[in-house]
């Protein structure tokens, strides 16, 4: 039986075997370029379909930033574009209040300055103008525009960033890690706030109805956990605790899907006890998907999976495809998979290698595995 994209997807991720293994992809704005042209369209929405990536729709709350956004102005010297509360040509400040610059070819960003990274006490910490619940925007047809998605045919998930992301955007990377070691009161009182607003925004998603809520932002490096996996036991792990179990009190039959690159084995076992049921983007070059499989595949769906880092942008077509059908093997034989490249594709990634990496997805025949890995 062909299933609907949405019947594809939420089979796949409650660990039911599909039709055949559903596919997720995030595109730079350049390489979304590239596939528009290639296929001579300029709606993405037809792009995907004829890569057979189809099915996802995000439906997120939003923060306002009144008094920021009174501030906004055009980038100097553009055409009408982004607007920001701009510090030169290259360099804005976002509602946060932190800075970011953009590099020279337009694609990428880099960090700059946060409003917390010359705090020193929880003082400083609470009298950080910092967003709060009163910043919420929630259309008020939020929740019937996820009922209009899911008549559509999409599977919908809503966003919150991992709070450490936000945490080390305010108050700089090497402050965050330090105050894990030195100043962990510091620490926990901005975590209080950041958790307290995610987990606002999280259940007033789940009550909209959305099928999915995802958390991202990187805990770990290629090798390890960057904080280090007991550090984050002792400041993460319960208020993120909280967050999934106040997601499942507003509807127990919610997804909760978590994203950080790098190395995560230390702590999956704490990930999937505490109620996680999709684990992205199991970076091959730093994991086995094959193995995380084995070990909780009958608790948790696997989002990921395709490297990036080496065969999607370095590879040739036939070794995409390759890699893409042993994963399909080694851990979709059951349902349970998505095949996702492991981040963002990027602008040098060949397109061809693109498209190989979902046709082969799509395409691939389950029925031959038996359900049973090979």
């Amino acid at each position: 039986m062909v299933m609907t994209p949405r019947e594809r997807i939420l089979r796949a991720l409650h660990r039911q075997l599909p039709d055949r293994t559903p596919t997720d992809g995030w595109f730079h704005p350049a390489v979304q370029l590239r596939l528009k042209e290639h296929f001579g369209t300029d709606d993405w929405e037809v792009v995907l379909e004829k890569l057979g990536v189809e099915g996802w729709a995000n439906c997120s709350v939003g923060l306002r930033f009144p008094e920021w956004e009174a501030r906004c102005t055009q980038r100097p010297g553009t055409e009408p574009g982004q607007r920001a509360v701009w510090v030169n040509q290259r360099t804005y400040e976002d509602g946060w209040g932190v800075r970011h610059r953009i590099g020279a070819s337009g694609w990428y960003q880099q960090w700059v300055d946060g409003p917390l990274t010359k705090a020193q006490t929880v003082a400083d910490v609470e009298a950080c103008p910092l967003p709060s619940a009163d910043n919420i925007l929630e259309p008020d047809s939020y929740a019937e525009d996820i009922a209009d998605l899911k008549k559509a045919g999409k599977f919908v998930s809503g966003d919150i960033p991992n709070p450490y992301k936000t945490a080390w955007m305010l108050r700089g990377l090497d402050n965050v890690l330090a105050d894990y070691l030195i100043d962990r009161e510091l620490l926990e009182a901005l975590y209080d706030r950041l958790y307290g607003l995610y987990t606002e925004m999280a259940v007033l998603m789940v009550k909209g109805g959305v099928d999915m809520v995802t958390v991202t932002g990187d805990i770990a490096m290629q090798d390890r956990i960057i904080m280090g996996p007991d550090p984050w036991r002792a400041v993460d792990q319960p208020r993120m605790r909280a967050l999934v179990d106040a997601c499942r009190r507003a509807n127990p039959d919610i997804l909760m899907f978590i994203h950080s690159d790098g190395n995560i084995t230390d702590l999956l076992p704490d990930l999937v006890d505490m109620g996680f049921d999709v684990i992205n983007p199991l970076q091959p070059e730093c994991l086995d998907p094959a193995q995380v499989k084995r070990q909780y595949g009958d608790r948790i769906a696997l989002h990921g999976g395709v490297s990036l880092q080496k065969t999607l942008t370095f590879g040739t077509p036939a070794e995409v495809r390759a890699e893409v059908e042993q994963l399909i093997r080694s851990c979709g034989y059951d349902g349970g998979l998505v095949v996702f490249p492991s981040n963002v594709i990027q602008p040098d990634t060949p397109l061809e290698n693109i498209i190989t990496c979902f046709h082969t997805a799509r395409d691939f025949d389950l029925t031959a595995l038996g359900g049973r890995p090979s």
